[in-house]
């Protein structure tokens, strides 16, 4: 198994552009569909279907692939190579991903401040404690605020997502389940 594309190669290659055809290796390598493809990298379907496998992706959707690749290889790893279970996973929603729709959708009014009205390391501002997060349970049922858990496949769509996705797959091959 090769080694991890270090970040500064995945920036080198991402501004030469990855040809198209590589697309289809990777979704093949953990059974991606093609909707699933065209949602990772940012793009419609159809644009998607309209490359040649000789052309050169966006600046935007080679990064993407190649964090795509970058977070296949550390699955397989983590997997011992079994493409199934990484597949499994990536569909698999988990509490690590999990969000509040009601609190994580809108940041209205949440107002940005200047950098010094943060305080220091010695002396910090006092921040207002966040609400306490309440979750649907199936024996005490829904409350006040619902946690939605997510898979890694759906986190995706954002550069984000993919660290989010590669934390976790650091803590299943450290052993740090939850």
């Amino acid at each position: 198994m090769q080694a991890l594309l270090p970040v500064t190669s995945i920036i080198s290659q991402a501004r030469q552009g990855v040809l198209r055809r590589r697309v289809d290796e990777v979704a093949h390598l953990v059974g991606l569909t093609d909707k699933e493809m065209a949602r990772i990298l940012n793009m419609s379907i159809r644009g998607l279907h309209g490359k040649a496998t000789a052309t050169r992706l966006s600046l935007a959707a080679s990064e993407r692939l190649l964090l795509l690749e970058r977070l296949v290889q550390r699955g397989l790893a983590v997997f011992d190579g079994r493409a199934d279970l990484l597949a499994r996973w990536l569909r698999t929603p988990l509490a690590e991903l999990a969000y509040r729709p009601e609190t994580d959708l809108s940041l209205e009014g949440i107002a940005p401040g200047a950098l010094r009205d943060m305080g220091s390391f010695k002396q910090p501002v006092e921040s207002a404690a966040p609400p306490a997060i309440k979750a649907t349970s199936p024996t005490l049922g829904t409350q006040e605020h619902s946690v939605v858990a997510q898979s890694p496949l759906a986190v995706l769509d954002t550069v984000s997502g993919f660290s989010l996705a590669e934390d976790v797959l650091g803590r299943l091959e450290w052993g740090l389940v939850g």
